[in-house]
């Protein structure tokens, strides 16, 4: 339950709520909530939790102010820089840029451990402030502030993404991709296309799947950016079952990777999770979409035995994992997998990950 600045949220929500023409009554559905809990929170009987808050600020159209009453973290090792640049946008410098990049830094490892939702209400503090950094910065200063931007929108878009917000996701995604063409930044450009088509997958669309991957393949990014690229794109050809073009792409992505080993340097600091483990759980997932259960968990296993236990983002290759094993017959361990998927998902708050575990755990019980 995260902690409130001061008293201001109740008296806030309550005329954010009047300003709508909402009662309790009505607001509390919307808001996947009950007239008494919202009414507790405009007494200050009750703290608001971080889901509750960002789904308020959606209803309300709030543009983030409820969730900016909650105690930003991480917090900066300079938090009156940031304060000062919040209330001066124009004064930024390099040391404040330094500082901003820190702070996304920080916010990609918490993600990794916390999942997205609990890091959606800084975010959208720290997307507001970006925006008008953009807006208002001119000068020789300029590219440096957009690139941050770009990688800054580029992340916000991945935990709308996370937190099943496509639309957010997409628009976010968009705006990354703006920015990275001003300043001419391959390495985004490529991104923000390549989690373009990850949005196409989580909604099963092979086309722009396939098109989007292959898009940001062609940019002149760095070998890592362009392996997560193609191999996304041999996910998509196994959604259609063209199985050679599916181990051409793998084979390609494999190259790929370990262009990127031999030139470290060369690779951007938000792809710092690809590695060769990656890679094995990826060509475990198009296995996987191929039918082929024996190829698929064997690299399944392999891949996630050597990435983050608790990252919430290993749950949907877990889920695979469990499927492919329940289908050949080890139900067993495949009930296992899937507690595994439900501990991750109340670690993190995914919530989505914890139904979809119960509902495969219970499908496969009944069936056994």
């Amino acid at each position: 339950m995260p902690p409130v600045t001061d008293g201001r949220f109740g008296t806030e929500l309550r005329r954010l709520r009047m300003s709508a023409g909402l009662s309790l009554r009505r607001l509390a559905p919307l808001a996947l909530s009950s007239r008494g809990h919202l009414h507790d929170l405009e007494t200050g009987r009750r703290q608001p939790t971080v889901d509750l808050v960002t789904r308020l600020d959606d209803v309300l159209d709030t543009g983030g102010s409820l969730s900016g009453l909650l105690h930003p973290s991480p917090t900066p090792r300079d938090p009156q820089r940031l304060a000062h640049l919040t209330r001066h946008p124009r004064r930024v410098d390099p040391t404040t840029l330094h500082l901003l990049a820190e702070v996304l830094a920080a916010h990609r490892r918490l993600e990794d451990t916390l999942g997205a939702t609990p890091l959606l209400p800084t975010m959208r503090t720290q997307l507001d402030l970006v925006t008008t950094l953009v807006a208002e910065t001119t000068g020789t200063l300029r590219p440096g502030v957009v690139d941050l931007a770009a990688q800054w929108a580029q992340f916000g878009g991945w935990l709308y993404a996370a937190s099943d917000r496509p639309r957010l996701a997409n628009r976010w995604y968009g705006i990354a991709l703006e920015w990275a063409t001003e300043v001419g930044n391959p390495d985004m450009i490529a991104t923000a296309l390549s989690m373009r088509g990850h949005l196409a997958w989580s909604q099963r669309q092979p086309g722009p799947l396939i098109g989007l991957s292959a898009a940001a393949a062609r940019q002149p990014a760095s070998p890592g950016v362009r392996a997560i690229a193609v191999q996304q794109q041999a996910r998509g050809h196994a959604l259609i079952g063209e199985v050679d073009a599916v181990s051409d792409l793998l084979d390609q992505a494999v190259a790929l990777h370990a262009q990127a080993g031999a030139a470290p340097d060369r690779e951007p600091p938000w792809i710092y999770f690809h590695s060769a483990d990656y890679l094995a759980v990826q060509r475990g997932l198009a296995y996987r979409l191929l039918g082929w259960n024996a190829q698929a968990i064997a690299h399944l296993r392999l891949g996630l035995a050597g990435l983050s236990a608790g990252a919430a983002w290993t749950g949907p290759y877990l889920l695979r994992l469990g499927a492919a094993l329940a289908d050949t017959g080890e139900v067993g361990e495949a009930i296992g997998v899937y507690e595994r998927v439900r501990q991750l998902g109340h670690a993190t708050r995914t919530i989505s990950l914890v139904e979809q575990a119960e509902s495969a755990a219970c499908a496969l019980s009944a069936r056994s």
